[in-house]
Parts: structure tokens; sequence; C-alpha cells
């Protein structure tokens, strides 16, 4: 019987209870149903005594305004405005019949609840259905139109559990009460609130009239299925647990689910090989229909070999010698072509007690691709490593990012450290790459900081590489779009849409980047180990090389030791020379201040009649390495005689000998210059920088034995050269000392100080001399006097500079008389014979302008002998004297520390300690006198 059906000739009355707008609202849709008769309520307090007196339905808009009170035979039905779980189970709580919602079905709902109390029991409907499903052992009851429970089957106890026992309706003592009496009936949805999401089947077959089916999920997680079957005055439910068969089913329909969108395919064969199932995946691959795979021979889609091969392995596995199998397979297409495919299968066993195999069909045509790249990029390592330059390595990387990883766009860059700039190499693409030098994008952060960037998929020229930005994140990127560093040798950069491309083209571009820079590290390598190898032959042609020459020199050194003139040493060097590695010619020169050219002195080896040019055409000459050296006193080389043989004539005549290499070194000791040694080499650079240092020792060398020769044998000789000088220069510290004192001075001595500066002791003529007028010049240190005789006064002077006698003395010149007044420096100084006077007095002249030669004269040497200096030093001497002399020389009072004093060697002849010393000093002035005497004579 429907809610519609119950509806008398009289209006169910309700009394509505609750205040606000929610009741205002409940009240207007209630008055607005003719089968609903509103009571009124008291004034006083809005709610009656006996509220239920004479209504057949208290509606309360509250929970509130439930009645604590009242009788069971009138139905609560409770209208909350906003019903959730929480008001309603309070509403149970309180002792609602019912708590229903504010809509339009309200009245229906409210006329049923208010229809007959009891069930009929004349009703046999009710019994049949509950029998029938204690016979299925299905959860069934009868439901009244209080939703109070009538008869049930055990399932239904099992099912729904214990009344609890804070129950309204149990006692007090929290038992429930007996359940034999009509009010001990349980309320479904108040005692059991589990099974309150069956509640809505329930209102729906009400309403309707007609069985309704449902499965719900009951508040405890338990899935419910059954069926609400109307009667005249309640409801059978009924309904079992379904939880497993809930779970099973989603599990099923999950693993379906899964099976027709993974793109593997899935298949299904039975013990003889047909196929009973597929998966969409497999008809995709296969372009074949379900339909027609279903039911036919697995030979359809692969080789009866496959068929065999797998047998084999599905026998193992039922013997369990393996879990599973797997086989590379070529896919028979129905368009009749081939699909290269892994399938992965396992033994299955049916329900008859067979077994057949399931398995997995994978397509591997991006895997077979990939693995034929790998083996391609294996291919090109090789070449890579094969590579002999840096650019060979940047075409091989060229060629393979675009014949096998198909990339579109493509520059290999390798830096230059020359330029500091990133420099193509080797391109593909629209356009020629610029220079990438520091801040021009992408591709010079890339190198700086040796980290890959991912670039923008924007399509760009090759020219504009050098404006390319990074991505403006990882996802904005297609993988295939960037730039690589290549170590320190530069960057590979790539631009590519990303269609149609490979698997992996990311990785395998890396790859590629470190198998370049692999090999350019290779490059670099043998690149700087050949520069190794070629430093080390080098080094040791040069090691061998300076070998000889060192022997040579040796062999030079031992000649001017043995030569006693200057002749015989410059013609001995020549000689030597030309015997020596790869020097053709060797000769010494001189300038000839009369004829103001260079005039050959000594020469060896394969003259060819060079030298006859040389003096024959001097203007021609005139840059001649020989020329230049004696010229500028500084070393002159020519690495290679052929370049610019047009411009100088001496070029081509030395080419014409055979010189190709030139060097001259010059031969100077002091400020002396004894001209050029200059050599001739038949192959070009033949000095470097060692042998270029090497044969300017020898030149000093040759300059030193040259003087060395001169002055030995200006010692054998009788005459010497005597010159008289003037000079006027201020530079000359002792004119300055002379203005100074304003009087003359003459020179007594000179001690040289290890310093460079000199201790001069000078007699000033006058008694009355200030030495304190010396301490304004700047060039005396300390001045000291000595001693004063009678018109005279002896000083010691430190000077600061060196002073005219070393320098005279660094001439080669031996100082005679120096006396000086105010205006004038005059000397007298001796020369050995054959000097050249002129250069004397211009070296002089460089540093003492001013200075003039005022006269030159040879004089014959006095010369003394050992016999003749004892026999005068003798004379000399007392008896006395001569005594003390020899008694403290041979008993080592002479020696140091003393081996005995004064008064032992006055004991030893018998006088006066103060007598001995008396004669000792005697003794060694007149030693002194007469070894010293020649120097102080000339300068008196």
């Amino acid at each position: 019987m429907t809610a519609e059906s119950t509806a008398t000739q009289s209006a169910v009355r309700v009394r509505l209870l609750g205040d606000g707008t929610h009741a205002s609202d409940v009240r207007s849709l209630l008055s607005s149903d003719e089968r609903i008769s509103l009571l009124p309520v008291s004034e006083e307090d809005g709610t009656p005594a006996g509220a239920d007196a004479g209504a057949d339905c208290l509606v309360c808009t509250t929970v509130d305004a439930v009645p604590t009170e009242g009788s069971d035979a009138t139905p609560i039905v409770v209208v909350p405005s906003n019903p959730n779980d929480d008001s309603v189970s309070t509403a149970y709580r309180a002792g609602a019949t019912d708590v229903l919602a504010p809509t339009e079905t309200l009245s229906a709902q409210i006329a049923w609840l208010s229809g007959v109390g009891e069930l009929d029991a004349e009703d046999g409907t009710s019994t049949t259905l509950v029998d029938a499903a204690d016979a299925f052992g299905d959860a069934a009851c009868v439901l009244d139109r209080r939703w109070h429970v009538g008869a049930a089957t055990d399932a239904f106890a099992e099912l729904v559990g214990d009344r609890p026992s804070d129950d309204p309706a149990s006692d007090g003592d929290g038992t429930a009460p007996d359940s034999s009496s009509p009010d001990a009936a349980a309320h479904l949805w108040s005692d059991y609130p589990a099974v309150r999401a069956v509640r809505e089947s329930c209102w729906e077959t009400v309403l309707s009239g007609e069985t309704t089916t449902f499965e719900e999920t009951l508040a405890d997680g338990r899935r419910v299925s059954g069926q609400v079957v109307p009667l005249r005055d309640g409801v059978v439910l009924r309904f079992r647990d379904v939880t497993e068969e809930t779970e099973t089913r989603d599990s099923l329909d999950r693993y379906e689910r899964i099976l027709e969108t993974i793109d593997d395919g899935i298949y299904i064969l039975d013990e003889n090989f047909l196929i009973t199932e597929v998966n969409d995946a497999v008809t995709q691959m296969t372009g074949y229909d379900r339909e027609e795979l279903i039911g036919s021979h697995s030979t359809m889609l692969a080789d009866e070999s496959v068929i065999v091969e797998a047998s084999a392995l599905i026998q193992e596995i039922l013997m369990g010698e393996r879990s599973d199998g797997r086989l590379d397979v070529d896919l028979e297409t129905a368009d009749g072509g081939t699909l290269p495919v892994e399938t992965r299968f396992s033994a299955l066993s049916f329900g008859d007690g067979s077994h057949g195999m399931v398995g997995v069909i994978r397509d591997i045509r991006d895997r077979k691709r990939y693995e034929e790249t790998l083996t391609s990029l294996n291919r090109s390592a090789h070449e890579l490593f094969e590579s002999q330059t840096k650019p060979d390595v940047g075409e091989t990387v060229l060629n393979t990012a675009t014949e096998i990883l198909e990339l579109e766009s493509v520059v290999v860059y390798l830096y230059d450290e020359d330029a500091g700039a990133l420099r193509p190499v080797a391109w593909e693409g629209e356009g020629t790459p610029a220079r990438i030098g520091p801040g021009d994008g992408a591709l010079w952060r890339c190198f700086a900081e040796h980290e890959s960037i991912a670039l923008g998929t924007v399509e760009t020229t090759l020219d504009e590489w050098d404006e390319l930005a990074p991505a403006d994140a990882p996802e904005a990127s297609n993988g295939e779009s960037v730039v690589i560093p290549l170590g320190e040798h530069g960057v590979l950069a790539t631009v590519s849409s990303g269609e149609d491309s490979p698997r992996g083209q990311s990785t395998l571009t890396h790859l590629l980047a470190a198998n370049a820079e692999a090999a350019l590290d290779r490059v670099a390598r043998s690149v700087e180990l050949e520069r190794r190898r070629g430093e080390l032959s080098q080094r040791n042609e040069e090691l061998t090389s300076l070998n000889r020459f060192n022997e040579l020199l040796r062999e030079v050194n031992r000649v001017l030791v043995e030569s006693d003139s200057r002749e015989a040493i410059e013609k001995a060097v020549c000689e030597q020379l030309v015997d020596g590695p790869s020097i053709a010619f060797a000769w010494v020169g001189t300038y000839d201040r009369v004829s103001e050219s260079v005039v050959p002195r000594a020469w060896a080896g394969a003259e060819r009649g060079y030298l006859d040019c040389l003096t024959g055409d001097p203007e021609a000459f005139e840059v001649e390495p020989s020329v230049q050296t004696i010229r500028n006193d500084e070393t002159t080389i020519v690495d290679n005689a052929g370049q610019r043989i047009q411009e100088y004539q001496w070029r081509r005549d030395a080419l014409d000998r055979g010189f190709v290499s030139v060097a001259s070194f010059p031969l100077t000791y002091g400020e002396f210059s004894y001209g050029a040694l200059t050599v001739y080499a038949t192959e070009p650079n033949a000095f470097d920088e060692r042998t270029r240092l090497m044969f300017e020792e020898l030149g000093v060398t040759t300059a030193n034995a040259i003087n060395g020769a001169e002055a030995k044998e200006s010692l054998h000789t009788e005459s010497l050269i005597e010159l008289d000088i003037r000079i006027t220069s201020p530079n000359a510290p002792l004119l300055r000392i002379s203005q100074a004192f304003g009087g003359q001075i003459e020179l007594e001595g000179t001690v040289p100080q290890p310093s460079g500066s000199s201790l001069l002791y000078l007699t000033v003529q006058g008694s009355d001399t200030d030495i304190e007028s010396l301490s304004s010049l700047t060039v005396v240190e300390r001045v000291r006097k000595v001693v004063e005789r009678d018109s005279e006064t002896l000083v010691e002077v430190q000077l600061a500079a060196e002073a005219l006698p070393s320098r005279l003395a660094d001439l080669g010149a031996v100082v005679r008389t120096l006396t000086s007044t105010p205006d004038a420096l005059d000397v007298v100084v001796e020369l050995a014979p054959g000097s050249d006077v002129r250069e004397f007095v211009e070296l002089l002249q460089e540093q003492y302008p001013g200075t003039e030669l005022s006269a030159k004269r040879t004089r014959e040497r006095s010369i003394e002998t050992q016999q003749s200096f004892r026999a005068g030093l003798r004379e000399a001497l007392t008896d006395r004297q001569f005594e003390a002399l020899r008694t403290a020389y041979f008993s080592g009072y002479f020696a140091w520390p003393r081996e005995r004093t004064a008064s032992n060697l006055a004991e030893s002849l018998g006088v006066a300690q103060p007598t001995f010393a008396r004669h000792l000093r005697v003794a060694e002035r007149k030693l002194l006198d007469n070894l010293l005497s020649d120097e102080r004579q000339n300068r008196r």
C-alpha cells in the first residue's frame, strides 16, 4: 500500500512544534496539502499540555522541540533545517519516529507514518517473504509504519547485531525489555544505526508502492544488497552481505580497466595455443579485430618456430625449472608486415585441469631503434678516437648528430684561447653561426659554468644562436634543444622540434657529447705529447750542440792560455771555432779610426772572398752584423740571411758562400774594445739563447786574454808611453776638494774600498788647513787630519764615488803624479806601448768633459832586479836595524797570532824593549820606503 492510498476522508491532524523562520516554512509546506490538518498550539508557551492530544502526528522543526512525554501511538517526525548524521542520531535518541527533509514528499510521508500502527496479522505476504529469505539464509524483517521490527530471520539478527544497551527502549538498568510485548519491538533506525543506509530505499518503496532493489554500504563499511517489498501497513526488508562479492567484482573491474588501458598487449592461450582472450592493445598492434583473433591459432601471429620454443619454455615452467618465459618475436600484422615485440609469459591453470599460458606483448620498436642508435654511436666513438685534430672531432660529432641522432640544427664550438671565445668548427642548419664570446647567451654560460642548459624550442637561424636563452622551465624544453659542455674544449649545441625523434634522444645526445669530450681530451693529450716530444728532441739536439760547443770553448780557452800575443789569440780563436759544428767561417775585426772602417785582423774557414766584399764596399755592408757590433758594442744575430736578400747586398754575398745564419759578438774588456768576433753557420737559427750566451762569454774571455797578453807584453818592454793630462771638469772630486781648500793638493796614495769608493791620502799646501770645509761636499763621506808638517798637512779623505785614480787604472793607466789647483787638475800617467792613446783620451772625456792631452812622450822603463833591491835595502839599514828585522821575521814576531813578543826578542838580543822597538820600526820604515819609493817619488 502506498503512502497515497493511506489518506482517508478526514485529513491527518498534525501538531507543529517549533518556532522561527524554519518552522514557518514547514507550516507553509504542510498547510498547502489538503491531506494535512494543522492543529493550533497554545499562545502562552507555544506547546500545549499533552502536545499529542488530539493529534495524529507531531512534527518538530528542531530536536529540542521533541516532547519529553507523549504517547507511543503518536508518531514524532523531526524536520530539521539542515539534517546531517549528528542531528539525525540526536533526533532518534530523543524519541523521533523518523527524521524527514522539508521536501514536497513530506506530507505523504507524514500521512503514511500516521496510518494504521500495527501489521495486519492476516497479511500472509510478510510471512511468506520472511520464510523464503530464511530458507536462503538472507537477512529479512518486517517493518510497520513506525519502522518497528516485526518478524525477522536469524540472519537478520546476525547481520545487524545486538540491540544497543543505551537504546531508549531499554529498561532503566540498561537491559532490553521483554521482546514478547508489543512495546518491546525495536525501532530499526534508532536501535540499529548501521542500517540507516537502506532507509532511503524503504521510503522509495513506500512512496512508489513498488518493490525496490538496492546495494548500499552500511555505516560499519559492510556492503549489502537486497530489496524492499511493500505491504499494506509496512514493508519487508530483505538483504544480504555482499562485501566480499563486491570487493571481488571491483577488483575484477579494476583489472579489466587496467588491461584495456595499458599500452602492452595481454593474451591468453589454451593448451593447444588457441587464442582465448586478448585486450585492445593486441588488436591495435596486429591490426586484427578481436573476433578474428579469438579462437584462432597463435601461428596467425607468430612463426611456428616461435610456438615450439614457447611450448618448451611452458614445460619448463610447469616442471618448476623457471618462473616465466621471455621471447623476442617478430609479430605478423594484418597488413602483411611485422612488428618487433617482446613477450613475457607464464603458465595458466584452467578450471577443467588443463593448462594454457597468459602473456604480455610489448612493442620494442623504440628499444630496437635505441639499440641500433647505441651501436652506431659506438662505431662513431671509434671514429672519434681515431681523429687527429680537434676540427676532425667536430666534423665527426656533427655527422653523428645529424645522421644517427637525426638532430635538425647542430653546431660544434671549440674554445679559442687566443681570442677568448667559442669558435664554430662544424655545423648543420640554416645560416652561419657566429663566434660566442663572454656574455653571449646560454651557450657561453654553459661553457663558463660547465653545466648543460636546456634551451627553448623556438626555432632560429644559426647566426642568431649567440642570443639563445635557457628554457623558462624544464618542462618548457623538449629535451632535445640543449647545449652541453665539452670539457675545457667547447660546447655542443642542438636545437630540434622533437618530432619523430628516437627514444632517449636527450640521453643519446649527452652520450655523444661525453664521447666527443673524451676524444678531444685524447687529441689534446696527443698534441701535448707530440709537443713535449718535439721539445725533448729539440732539447736533446740543443744539448748535443751545447756539448760540442762546450768542448770547443774548452779547447779555445786552452789555446788562449797558451797564446802570448794578441795576434796569436785572435788567430787561435778563429781556427778553433771553424773546427766546431756547423761553423763555416770566423774572423776578428776591429775599427780603424784613421780610415773609419772595419779592418780584419784574423780569420779562418771558408772565407771565399767575403772579407774583400766587406772592405771593398763599406756602404753596402754598413748593416752587416760585424759592422753593427763594432759600432754599437752589442751582440748582433741574424737567424736567416736568406730573408730580405733584395734589400741587402751583404745577405746575397753571404748566401753565395753558404753562410745562412750570422752572429757577431763584441770583444770588450772594461771600457776597451778589441773589435768583434763574427761567426757564420751553414744552417738557419744556429745561435739559440744558450749558444749566444756561450759566445758572449767567449768574447769576454778573449778580450781578457788580449788585455792580459798586452799587459804581459808591456812588462817586457823597456819603453812606456807617458801622457800629461789636464782636467777642468767639475765632475772630478779632487778638483772640488782643491776648490774647497782654496789651494793646491797632491795625491800621496789611493786605497780602493770593497764598496767601490776610494780612500785618498792628500797633501794640502799651507799651514792653515781647515778640514771642516770639506763637510759641505756630498762626494766626501769622511775626512781626517793625519799629520801636520812645516807648510803642509796630510789628510785622509773617504769618497762616496769613484775617484780619478781608480778610473785611470780601469783604463789601463798608471798614475805617476797628480796635482790639483782650484782651476785645474794635472795628472801624469803611463800607458803600455801600443796603447790607443786617442781611444784612451776619448773614454776619459766621456766621464770628465774638458779633458785635454797636454803632452805625449816615450820614455825608458827603469828595471830593478831582485838582487839590486836587496843590496839597496841592506845599505839603508844599520847592523842593529837589520838584526832586529831578521830576528823578528825568523822568530815569528810577524805571524798571527804572534809567536813571540817584543819583550822576548829584546831579551834574546840583550837590549831593552824600547830600544828593540825603535830599531824594528825604523827598519820597517826603510823597507817600505825602498818598496814604494818609486810610486811616491814619481808623485813628488
